[in-house]
């Protein structure tokens, strides 16, 4: 059993504070400037590194990293889901970027623990081209936005050709969230990034003209190239999701997966809400309840009969047998919005963001239409901004 002091320092730098209606993740300590160019510098002792603050996401805080004449992207995360979440992302974008033709960063070097200068986890990618397609969606014609919506919709149908097994997340072939026993070893606070693991070099063009960053260590997944179609499918493990690390979740004593059906995928799912409604009624076991916590008695009691009720249809809508295999699943990225999606001027795809905590789900979840195509309904073709 893990003591306190260890289950501290994993999440250090991160707290969950209550809002009007939930918790949100807080940072309780601000990334050093100094440390990241530090530990950029010290993959490219000969380079000019310069860092600039550029946005702050839900789980994470993300700087331009000027190496030379190149610009990237360090992303670095509060550790909601300590090592997972970073882990499971990279593979992931490995992944996806390996069997479809999707432009998506590319992960230049990954720190999947907080032991180390800047003191958390933390990712370098490359930047892409182009703007949010919300900014561009009414300045573009119809069929401009019908071509990106192909698009992404023939990639979507790469990744259900490249179908999985359970539901949960991938991790690559060999990774120290699999196998807590491996060689590879996180350098101690204070110390480069062993180059060992990663190392960021130069690699000058035909030309012998200006040179970029590559990296020399192997990808997590040993496939063919950019769009295979004969890519080996990667084992399924646990799960990272935002109801499975919110708040206290991250503690609770719930199955994780990998899960091989539905039912049992579901069936944690509701136990994390099972869990909340028995919170509410112990907080407000005692003493004198205001409005608020009255209402909030009625809602816990309220919402554990739905959650009783659902658990007697689970076997009706999902049935199972314990002889059946591990259910089929794809990689399915739930948060396809306008945002998340790149263009350039003329509406070309540049570029698509966001796969932190994008799973491997049943081929029923990802029968849905991404958030970029949902709006109010027209009744008429918009008009083009001139």
């Amino acid at each position: 059993m893990q003591s306190l002091e260890s289950l501290e320092s994993q999440f250090h730098g991160l707290v969950w504070e209550e809002r009007l209606f939930s918790s949100e993740p807080r940072w309780t300590v601000e990334p050093d400037t100094g440390a990241i160019k530090q530990t950029v510098q010290s993959l490219r002792p000969s380079s000019t590194v310069e860092v600039a603050f550029l946005v702050q996401g839900g789980f994470n805080k993300i700087y331009n990293v000027s190496i030379d004449d190149e610009v990237f992207i360090m992303r670095i995360s509060l550790p909601v889901d300590p090592r997972y979440k970073v882990m499971s992302e990279v593979a992931t974008m490995d992944w996806v970027c390996r069997i479809t033709s999707l432009p998506i960063p590319m992960v230049l070097i990954h720190q999947p623990s907080p032991n180390n200068p800047i003191g958390f986890e933390w990712m370098l990618m490359t930047k892409l081209p182009g703007k949010p397609f919300g900014e561009s969606y009414q300045s573009l014609s119809f069929d401009v936005k019908a071509r990106l919506v192909r698009e992404l919709a023939a990639s979507s149908a790469c990744l259900f050709r490249n179908q999985l097994c359970g539901i949960g997340n991938i991790y690559g072939e060999s990774s120290i969230v699999e196998s807590p026993t491996s060689s590879e070893q996180i350098p101690r606070p204070g110390e480069p990034v062993d180059p060992k693991i990663s190392v960021l070099v130069k690699e000058s063009d035909s030309g012998g003209g200006s040179t970029s960053i590559r990296k020399r260590s192997e990808a997590p997944f040993s496939i063919p190239g950019k769009g295979s179609s004969e890519a080996p499918s990667p084992d399924v493990g646990r799960i990272v999701s935002m109801q499975f690390f919110w708040d206290s979740h991250i503690h609770q004593d719930v199955h994780r997966g990998p899960f091989r059906s539905s039912k049992d995928w579901i069936t944690a799912r509701l136990l994390f809400n099972e869990n909340d409604c028995h919170s509410a009624l112990d907080k407000h076991s005692a003493g004198d309840l205001d409005s608020d916590d009255e209402a909030e008695v009625e809602d816990a009691i309220r919402t554990l009969g739905i959650i009783e009720n659902l658990k007697s249809l689970l076997p009706l809508v999902f049935p199972t047998d314990d002889d059946d295999g591990p259910e089929p699943s794809m990689i399915f990225h739930h948060d396809l919005s306008r945002h998340n999606i790149l263009v350039d001027n003329s509406g070309e795809l540049t570029g698509v963001l966001d796969w932190e905590c994008v799973s491997a789900v049943p081929l029923w979840k990802a029968c849905s239409y991404p958030s970029f195509l949902e709006e109010q309904p027209r009744r008429s073709e918009p008009v083009p901004e001139s």
